[in-house]
């Protein structure tokens, strides 16, 4: 076999020992000319690898600007075009010249970033941390590094078999051509690829005014701002300006590369779910792929997520809510998520699908980090994603339309209540499919603290519309209407638009309520009392929410608790849902009387929680607790505005465990969630707390981190110990489980 001309390497010159046996290119085939003799080369000195210059195309085979439209378009457009001629002949990234002249080596470039963004402004969102530009803790990544990254992998293939020249326009090589035996062919197959590229993007230029509405479009300046404090808010409105003005050039510009990567790899960069799902919702690809190996968006969130896992799990759940596919991760992942992964990731035999084209990525060296970043809610919704149906293409059609597509992930918003959340979703559906004046009305029927409000909450937030809470207290009738200032106030300031209205404890109203109700819930409207005007409350989503049917609900799942959990068994399940629905129907007309029951559109049961539901219920409030204690401490004038306990930072170990024996010894059917609140509390927050007062000299605001590890023990019990640096600067050590 042939030795391969290298890219950016010098062809040798011919061996003159071989020039008189070979052939000239010009002669015929039946005649050789004599070849004069070759006077002997002068050896040449090796060639050094030649850098990436500026006329390599970029591998992305869309520019980081958007493509000119077509001749029909007006040239006014807001996006920023040019010709194809200058678009071959420009290097992948530009960088401003007169920024250029200021970097002459990476020690300067974090000052001139930091220069530039002083001149602008962007706002932040409070609740989401953003990536900082330039941080000192980052290492740079340069875009000849992840060009090289690339061809070193590109260079294995080719090096394994390939019989042809890696130079474009190669062709066979000759038989006759000089053959020098392989250098190790061995050791390019052997060489493992570089995924250290991932751990941090390289850094963009950010624009040096803040970014304009209506100005030229380009998603190198929008991805170097949001890589800046770009908050969603802000992105949110810009990139809806220009998919209003040319929505599919913005969908192919949002997955363009930036310095060899996808736009949307930045953005879930961020880990911050809310500029990830404004920016798949305007048009980028959940289920995009990096580099020769299809490297995954999502199991590149997973992998990069923060130390914050509440924030990393929010992150996932976004991303398969909006499409991101759940078997781009290997299944064996999440197959049995309420069981522990080995630390090495899962065993082979397992892993039966890596042999798959989109899988390649996955190699035993991603394989622990995997393990180490995924938290049992997030393995919990991988395999919920996996178990969820597809969409069908009029559902999607019908939600986009009606500007409601992220319905359709409304199972990935709230933990169990599989039932209800189907059941919503389909009597949302029928109601967007044929619109009326009588608008949605449901009723929440289950246990205290088992997702009613909370999935209230979930609704209007994938809505993106405001949530009305009223208690029973506030629908006594006033002056101004039947239904109740608070009621009425809400209902007259969204009149004729989307909202929803959660009426709590519902059983406490009066037969006077339900009265002033049939109006609003049969017509869509109703009257006030004092300006005569029609309120319309047409688009109002109704929420009716109750105690009242605990025990009827309490007893069918225990009588059907296996089949309601098994997720083989839907068939069954349906069976049991309509027999469940006629029960409550039935209470229902005999609580509220059948004038109100008549015009309630949908019953939807909330059940108990199974042992892996309350276990993952223990893993959202231990969650909640990481996050609490994770920020610094404060001090203030006033005491009780402190902050005291922070810069604490919880290892777990054994998560599935922890949370499956949490929730086991604290779960209560009638108090539900809040009962393995108390649980967490009581087996792991008392006792941090309890530690870090402990081992500190002082509260102090730059106070260093200290470190608690959960895990199970010998005896299988959560046992809680301080490791590394306290905050008095001694060495702690473990010392009694809890």
């Amino acid at each position: 076999m042939a030795k391969k001309k290298r890219r950016g390497q010098l062809r040798q010159p011919p061996d003159p020992s071989q020039v008189n046996n070979q052939l000239r290119p010009s002669t015929p085939a039946n005649t050789v000319e004599p070849v004069k003799p070759v006077e002997p080369v002068e050896p040449v000195e090796p060639v050094k690898p030649i850098e990436p210059a500026s006329s390599v195309k970029s591998p992305s085979p869309v520019p980081s600007v958007i493509k000119p439209p077509s001749p029909a378009v007006s040239s006014v457009s807001p996006f920023n075009h040019f010709k194809d001629e200058e678009r071959q002949s420009s290097p992948p990234v530009e960088i401003p010249e007169d920024w250029s002249k200021e970097v002459q080596d990476d020690s300067n470039v974090d000052n001139v970033a930091e220069e530039t963004v002083k001149t602008w402004t962007y706002g932040a969102d409070d609740k989401e941390s953003q990536v900082h530009f330039f941080g000192s803790s980052f290492t740079r990544l340069s875009f000849e590094d992840s060009e090289r990254n690339t061809s070193e992998v590109l260079a294995a293939d080719f090096n394994a078999g390939s019989t042809q020249s890696a130079d474009e326009g190669y062709g066979n090589v000759s038989p006759t051509e000089p053959v020098e035996p392989p250098e190790e062919p061995s050791k390019p197959q052997e060489r493992a690829p570089d995924f250290s590229q991932y751990d941090q993007l390289p850094r963009v230029l950010p624009p040096t005014e803040p970014l304009t509405i209506g100005d030229q479009f380009d998603v190198e300046k929008v991805i170097g701002a949001v890589q800046s404090g770009y908050s969603a808010t802000d992105l949110r409105d810009y990139l809806s300006y220009y998919h209003k003005a040319e929505t599919s050039l913005l969908k192919e510009s949002l997955n363009a590369e930036i310095k060899g990567f996808p736009a949307t790899f930045y953005i879930a960069e961020t880990n911050n779910a809310e500029l990830i799902r404004y920016w798949i919702k305007f048009g980028g690809d959940p289920n995009a792929t990096h580099g020769p190996l299809r490297f995954p968006l999502l199991a590149f969130a997973i992998i990069r997520g923060t130390r914050s896992r509440a924030q990393a799990t929010k992150t996932t759940e976004t991303l398969l809510r909006l499409g991101a596919s759940p078997h781009a991760i290997p299944t064996a992942y999440y197959k049995q998520f309420d069981r522990d992964l080995p630390e090495s990731g899962p065993e082979d035999a397992d892993l039966y699908v890596i042999t798959d084209g989109d899988k390649l990525w996955h190699t035993p060296e991603v394989r622990p980090r995997l393990v180490a970043a995924l938290s049992l809610t997030q393995r919990y919704r991988l395999w919920q994603a996996s178990e969820t149906g597809v969409a069908s293409g009029r559902e999607k059609t019908l939600a986009i339309r009606k500007d409601a597509v992220e319905i359709l992930g409304l199972q990935q918003t709230i933990i169990g209540q599989r039932l209800a959340t189907w059941a919503l979703r389909k009597s949302f559906l029928v109601h967007l499919a044929m619109p009326r004046k009588k608008p949605l009305v449901l009723l929440f029927a289950g246990p205290k603290g088992h997702g009613k409000h909370t999935l209230a909450r979930r609704l209007g937030d994938l809505l993106s519309v405001e949530l009305g809470e009223i208690g029973y207290a506030g629908l006594k009738s006033d002056e101004s209407s039947d239904l109740g200032s608070p009621l009425h106030s809400f209902l007259a300031r969204k009149t004729r638009q989307r909202s929803i209205v959660y009426l709590d404890e519902f059983e406490k109203t009066t037969g006077e309520t339900h009265k002033a109700l049939l109006s609003p819930f049969d017509q869509g409207e109703y009257a006030d009392r004092q300006s005569g005007q029609k309120v319309d409350c047409s688009q109002t989503i109704w929420i009716l929410a109750t105690n009242k049917f605990d025990d009827t609900i309490s007893e069918f799942c225990q009588e059907n608790s296996k089949l309601l959990h098994d997720s083989d068994l839907r068939s069954e399940q349906y069976t049991l849902r309509r027999q469940l629905h006629r029960r409550l129907r039935d209470e229902c007309i005999s609580t509220f009387g059948a004038p109100l029951a008549s015009r309630i559109t949908e019953i939807i049961p909330f059940l108990t929680f199974d042992l892996e539901e309350q276990a993952l219920i223990a893993d959202k409030y231990l969650m909640e607790l990481e996050t609490e204690i994770a920020g610094p401490v404060t001090q203030s004038a006033n005491p009780d505005e402190d902050k005291l306990v922070g810069n604490v930072r919880l290892q777990i170990k054994n998560n599935a465990n922890v949370c499956s024996i949490i929730a086991r010894e604290s779960y209560l059917p009638e108090l539900g969630a809040k009962s393995i609140s108390h649980g967490v509390d009581a087996t792991i927050a008392n006792q941090v707390i309890s530690r870090y007062l402990e081992e500190g000299d002082d509260f102090s605001e730059d106070q260093a981190e200290t470190k608690f590890k959960v895990a199970m023990n010998e005896d299988n019990e959560v046992e809680v110990s301080a490791v590394g640096q306290g905050t008095n600067g001694h060495i702690l050590g473990p010392r009694y489980p809890w």
